[in-house]
């Protein structure tokens, strides 16, 4: 009788607690992220113009694949909306990176700036990189983090970032910032089913790069 009434009760926990990353959700806001829709949240700071924005969303796609290519900073231009240069100018560590950006602003010049990119793995499967900024035009402070767990048969991600822009029109590009941290986390995702989908050749490779930067890092062994 114990063993069947633990059975039920395990049968009628909510698959979403299987992922921490949103249990600061609602449950409204869960079972939006478990359907696949993009969930914003925003933090106003106090003496900053624009808020810490954390955006959740279902990947179909293990977490070591996510990473994968987001890792792959080199070809970030390639498929991020409105990113016209990502190079790594830096190599501090294997997992340690300095990216050199540059980002079509609307109304203003194109923004060029650099970030430290570190990459972790932790002994559960999953990963977050971590970033702030080290030197930019117009930009005064960023910081922010892609974590990923797993979820589900696939992942989830939530991407956070707090951004303190330099320019006189920060009020004007606030909403135009946070739609392109939007379009940011919908293109990651589309970019890693497409590959798992489309082009697994090149997926494996961007894995193995994943997995040997690590292992160099002493942080998780190849393979």
């Amino acid at each position: 009788m114990k063993i069947a009434l633990f059975s039920l009760l395990v049968s009628v926990v909510p698959p979403l607690a299987v992922a921490s990353l949103v249990d600061d959700l609602s449950r409204t806001q869960a079972a939006e992220v478990l359907r696949g829709e993009q969930v914003v949240t925003m933090q106003e700071v106090e003496g900053k113009p624009w808020p810490r924005v954390k955006l959740y969303q279902r990947v179909h796609a293990t977490p070591e694949e996510v990473a994968a290519v987001f890792f792959d900073y080199r070809n970030a231009k390639g498929y991020i909306p409105n990113l016209l240069k990502s190079e790594i100018s830096r190599t501090i560590s294997p997992c340690v990176l300095e990216v050199d950006y540059e980002v079509d602003v609307p109304l203003l010049r194109d923004e060029s700036y650099t970030a430290k990119n570190s990459l972790s793995a932790d002994a559960v499967g999953g990963y977050c990189v971590t970033w702030n900024l080290v030197r930019a035009l117009q930009t005064k402070a960023s910081e922010g983090s892609l974590r990923i767990e797993a979820f589900e048969d696939g992942s989830v991600i939530r991407y956070t970032n707090l951004v303190t822009p330099g320019s006189a029109m920060a009020g004007l590009l606030r909403k135009i910032a946070i739609q392109q941290m939007r379009d940011t986390v919908q293109a990651i995702v589309r970019r890693v089913e497409s590959q798992k989908r489309e082009r697994p050749k090149v997926l494996e490779q961007e894995i193995l790069e994943l997995r040997d930067a690590l292992a160099r890092e002493g942080k998780k062994p190849s393979g």
